[in-house]
């Protein structure tokens, strides 16, 4: 799907181009330690106000991809811009208030020793020190439909569903244009899981984000991503849009991961 303002396609705020990503072998005593590939010549796009969902199975190096994006990986290959501009995401420390990621795993993305609070705030005062910071937060909270009386617990005291809100809204409080959710719903049960990408769509439609969202199900993707990208051993395979993806699917990897959704096989 393009994003349009007017007439006028809006210019991507994330590109990439012939992106290759390595993660080291077994090392021998007696050989150069070997570099597998994780990603192989990716090329995509993301646009202000767009869902852009990667989907594959486990492995097929979707997260790896996200990782690389904000400096989490070493070894790579290719061009990464952000706003039509080169960086480099092992040198992005002025890029990190503009692309965040969450990981699916909240419960160890949050301190333990530290309440909800407490880490919102220390992430508010660290990259706003001059705003009004509980303004701020109770703004944050309402965003993410979090009581207020969230601040006070620490992340065990919270559910699953309640622990990933307070992961975007940390995420939300640098003030980014780009949030990467790395299988966020993954672990949640199929009403939260709802609740979160509710969630999304509605910071896409007022904050204007631009989100790229890792998935192994298509099912999740399927009523809430403009565009879905399916990879498979590394490599894109498919690049389309939503509904051409659900309606007129082209690869036979894409066709298996349709198959493989409960609702298509008892159709």
């Amino acid at each position: 799907m393009e994003i349009k303002a007017g007439s006028k396609l809006i210019k991507p705020v994330l590109e990439l181009k012939n992106v290759s990503v390595f993660y080291p072998g077994k090392q021998s005593f007696f050989k150069r330690q070997k570099l597998n590939q994780a990603n192989d010549n990716i090329d995509l796009t993301l646009r202000p106000g767009e869902i852009l969902a990667i989907v594959g199975e486990s492995g097929c190096g979707k997260s790896t991809l996200g990782k690389t994006i904000v400096g989490l990986v070493d070894d790579f290959e290719g061009d990464f811009m952000f706003q039509g501009l080169k960086y480099n995401p092992l040198e992005m420390r002025d890029l990190r208030r503009e692309i965040q990621i969450i990981f699916q795993d909240s419960l160890s993305s949050l301190n333990p020793r530290m309440k909800i609070g407490t880490a919102i705030i220390d992430v508010i005062k660290h990259h706003h020190p001059n705003v009004d910071v509980k303004k701020r937060m109770d703004e944050l909270f309402l965003k993410v439909n979090l009581s207020t009386n969230t601040t006070e617990k620490y992340p065990h005291e919270l559910s699953g569903g309640q622990r990933q809100r307070a992961c975007i809204a940390r995420a939300l409080a640098v003030g980014p244009k780009i949030l990467i959710c790395d299988e966020i719903v993954s672990a949640l049960d199929v009403s939260v899981q709802a609740k979160i990408l509710n969630l999304l769509l509605k910071l896409v439609k007022e904050d204007h984000l631009a989100i790229l969202f890792t998935a192994h199900d298509l099912h999740v993707v399927e009523s809430f991503a403009h565009r879905v990208v399916v990879m498979k051993d590394g490599k894109i395979v498919e690049n389309s849009t939503t509904e051409d993806i659900f309606t007129n699917p082209q690869n036979e990897y894409t066709k298996a991961l349709l198959q493989s959704i409960p609702e298509k096989v008892n159709s």
